[in-house]
Protein backbone atom coordinates (compact mmCIF):
# COMPACT_ATOMS: atom_id res chain seq x y z
CA UNK A 1 0.00 0.00 0.00
CA UNK A 2 3.18 1.91 0.59
CA UNK A 3 4.48 1.64 -2.81
CA UNK A 4 1.45 2.47 -4.42
CA UNK A 5 0.59 6.01 -2.16
CA UNK A 6 4.27 6.87 -3.36
CA UNK A 7 3.71 5.96 -7.00
CA UNK A 8 0.91 8.08 -6.75
CA UNK A 9 2.53 11.08 -5.10
CA UNK A 10 5.48 11.20 -7.66
CA UNK A 11 3.00 10.97 -10.71
CA UNK A 12 0.85 13.72 -9.31
CA UNK A 13 4.28 15.63 -8.65
CA UNK A 14 5.51 14.58 -12.17
CA UNK A 15 1.87 15.92 -13.83
CA UNK A 16 2.00 19.09 -12.15
CA UNK A 17 5.46 19.61 -13.52
CA UNK A 18 4.72 19.01 -17.16
CA UNK A 19 1.05 19.97 -17.38
CA UNK A 20 1.81 23.70 -17.55
CA UNK A 21 4.56 22.73 -20.95
CA UNK A 22 2.02 20.77 -22.33
CA UNK A 23 -0.75 23.50 -22.13
CA UNK A 24 1.83 25.65 -23.86
CA UNK A 25 2.84 23.52 -26.33
CA UNK A 26 -1.34 22.87 -27.41
CA UNK A 27 -1.75 26.75 -27.52
CA UNK A 28 1.30 27.52 -29.38
CA UNK A 29 0.27 24.35 -31.51
CA UNK A 30 -3.07 25.55 -32.22
CA UNK A 31 -2.10 28.74 -33.04
CA UNK A 32 0.05 28.08 -35.65
CA UNK A 33 -2.32 25.75 -37.00
CA UNK A 34 -4.99 28.90 -37.59
CA UNK A 35 -2.82 31.25 -38.79
CA UNK A 36 -1.82 28.63 -41.44
CA UNK A 37 -5.30 28.03 -41.99
CA UNK A 38 -6.41 31.34 -42.52
CA UNK A 39 -3.11 31.83 -44.86
CA UNK A 40 -4.67 28.61 -47.09
CA UNK A 41 -7.92 30.47 -47.30
CA UNK A 42 -6.92 33.50 -48.64
CA UNK A 43 -4.57 32.17 -50.78
CA UNK A 44 -6.52 29.43 -52.25
CA UNK A 45 -9.63 29.64 -51.33
CA UNK A 46 -11.33 28.89 -54.43
CA UNK A 47 -9.45 25.87 -54.92
CA UNK A 48 -11.29 24.22 -51.98
CA UNK A 49 -14.69 24.30 -53.28
CA UNK A 50 -13.42 22.71 -56.31
CA UNK A 51 -12.14 19.95 -54.03
CA UNK A 52 -15.44 19.71 -52.71
CA UNK A 53 -17.12 19.36 -55.55
CA UNK A 54 -14.97 16.58 -56.80
CA UNK A 55 -15.31 15.03 -53.46
CA UNK A 56 -19.14 14.84 -53.30
CA UNK A 57 -19.52 13.67 -57.54
CA UNK A 58 -17.34 10.63 -56.04
CA UNK A 59 -20.06 9.96 -52.80
CA UNK A 60 -22.72 10.19 -55.42
CA UNK A 61 -24.63 13.83 -54.66
CA UNK A 62 -27.39 14.77 -57.34
CA UNK A 63 -24.98 14.08 -60.25
CA UNK A 64 -21.39 15.82 -58.76
CA UNK A 65 -23.72 19.08 -57.51
CA UNK A 66 -23.63 19.60 -53.61
CA UNK A 67 -26.62 20.46 -51.53
CA UNK A 68 -25.85 24.50 -50.22
CA UNK A 69 -26.00 23.15 -46.92
CA UNK A 70 -23.07 21.04 -47.41
CA UNK A 71 -21.39 24.12 -48.32
CA UNK A 72 -22.89 26.47 -45.99
CA UNK A 73 -19.75 27.12 -43.66
CA UNK A 74 -16.89 26.68 -46.90
CA UNK A 75 -18.99 29.04 -48.66
CA UNK A 76 -19.31 31.81 -45.88
CA UNK A 77 -15.50 31.54 -45.37
CA UNK A 78 -14.88 31.78 -49.43
CA UNK A 79 -17.07 34.58 -49.47
CA UNK A 80 -15.89 36.39 -47.04
CA UNK A 81 -12.64 36.39 -48.17
CA UNK A 82 -13.04 36.91 -51.83
CA UNK A 83 -15.31 40.28 -50.83
CA UNK A 84 -12.46 41.75 -49.36
CA UNK A 85 -10.73 43.85 -52.29
CA UNK A 86 -7.09 43.72 -52.13
CA UNK A 87 -5.11 46.26 -50.01
CA UNK A 88 -3.49 49.58 -51.89
CA UNK A 89 0.46 49.00 -51.69
CA UNK A 90 1.21 50.49 -49.12
CA UNK A 91 5.21 51.39 -50.64
CA UNK A 92 7.08 51.57 -53.84
CA UNK A 93 7.13 48.62 -56.42
CA UNK A 94 8.72 45.93 -54.64
CA UNK A 95 11.82 46.03 -57.88
CA UNK A 96 12.69 49.20 -56.98
CA UNK A 97 12.87 48.71 -53.65
CA UNK A 98 15.01 45.65 -54.23
CA UNK A 99 17.27 48.26 -56.40
CA UNK A 100 17.20 50.85 -53.59
CA UNK A 101 18.71 48.58 -51.46
CA UNK A 102 21.32 47.21 -53.54
CA UNK A 103 22.31 50.72 -54.36
CA UNK A 104 22.41 51.90 -50.78
CA UNK A 105 24.04 48.60 -49.46
CA UNK A 106 26.84 49.35 -52.18
CA UNK A 107 27.47 52.83 -50.86
CA UNK A 108 27.45 51.49 -47.31
CA UNK A 109 30.20 49.25 -48.48
CA UNK A 110 32.11 52.09 -50.41
CA UNK A 111 31.49 55.64 -49.79
CA UNK A 112 29.74 55.97 -46.69
CA UNK A 113 33.04 54.62 -45.23
CA UNK A 114 34.80 58.08 -45.58
CA UNK A 115 32.78 59.79 -43.36
CA UNK A 116 31.04 59.12 -40.12
CA UNK A 117 28.18 61.66 -41.13
CA UNK A 118 27.81 59.87 -44.95
CA UNK A 119 27.96 56.76 -43.04
CA UNK A 120 25.07 56.83 -40.84
CA UNK A 121 22.80 58.56 -43.16
CA UNK A 122 23.69 55.82 -45.37
CA UNK A 123 23.05 53.21 -42.74
CA UNK A 124 19.99 54.63 -41.64
CA UNK A 125 18.49 55.06 -45.57
CA UNK A 126 19.85 51.54 -45.39
CA UNK A 127 17.80 50.10 -42.72
CA UNK A 128 14.48 52.04 -43.30
CA UNK A 129 13.88 50.46 -46.73
CA UNK A 130 14.98 47.32 -44.76
CA UNK A 131 12.00 48.08 -42.63
CA UNK A 132 9.73 48.71 -45.75
CA UNK A 133 10.74 45.52 -47.60
CA UNK A 134 9.75 43.87 -44.53
CA UNK A 135 6.64 45.12 -44.35
CA UNK A 136 5.70 44.32 -48.10
CA UNK A 137 6.91 41.26 -47.76
CA UNK A 138 5.42 40.09 -44.23
CA UNK A 139 8.95 39.26 -42.79
CA UNK A 140 9.08 40.74 -38.98
CA UNK A 141 11.54 43.07 -38.39
CA UNK A 142 12.74 44.59 -34.90
CA UNK A 143 15.10 47.74 -36.25
CA UNK A 144 13.63 50.30 -34.61
CA UNK A 145 13.44 48.83 -31.18
CA UNK A 146 17.57 47.69 -31.15
CA UNK A 147 20.73 48.98 -31.35
CA UNK A 148 24.68 48.62 -31.17
CA UNK A 149 25.81 45.51 -31.66
CA UNK A 150 22.05 44.44 -31.46
CA UNK A 151 20.98 46.35 -34.27
CA UNK A 152 23.59 44.79 -36.46
CA UNK A 153 22.63 41.37 -35.89
CA UNK A 154 19.02 42.03 -37.00
CA UNK A 155 20.10 43.81 -39.61
CA UNK A 156 22.07 40.79 -40.76
CA UNK A 157 18.97 38.56 -39.76
CA UNK A 158 16.57 40.47 -41.73
CA UNK A 159 18.49 40.66 -44.90
CA UNK A 160 18.63 36.76 -44.55
CA UNK A 161 14.58 36.64 -44.38
CA UNK A 162 14.43 39.00 -46.72
CA UNK A 163 16.86 36.86 -49.28
CA UNK A 164 14.83 33.77 -48.13
CA UNK A 165 11.45 35.46 -49.24
CA UNK A 166 12.99 35.84 -53.03
CA UNK A 167 14.48 39.49 -52.81
CA UNK A 168 18.00 39.53 -54.43
CA UNK A 169 20.38 42.02 -52.12
CA UNK A 170 23.19 41.99 -53.46
CA UNK A 171 24.70 42.47 -56.67
CA UNK A 172 25.74 39.14 -58.63
CA UNK A 173 27.24 41.13 -61.64
CA UNK A 174 29.66 42.71 -59.04
CA UNK A 175 30.24 39.63 -57.13
CA UNK A 176 29.13 42.18 -54.12
CA UNK A 177 28.79 39.99 -51.06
Amino acid sequence: MGVLHGLLVVGVIGLIAVAPCLVCLLLISADEMLERGVRAVKRGGRGIRKVLVRKAGRAGWQDGRVRRWHLSWAGRVLHTVAAESPAAPAGPPIEQLAGDLRRLNRLRMGVATRSPVWFNAVQRAYDEALRVACGQLGVDQYLGEVSGVDLEVERLRVEGELQRAGLALRDTKTGQR
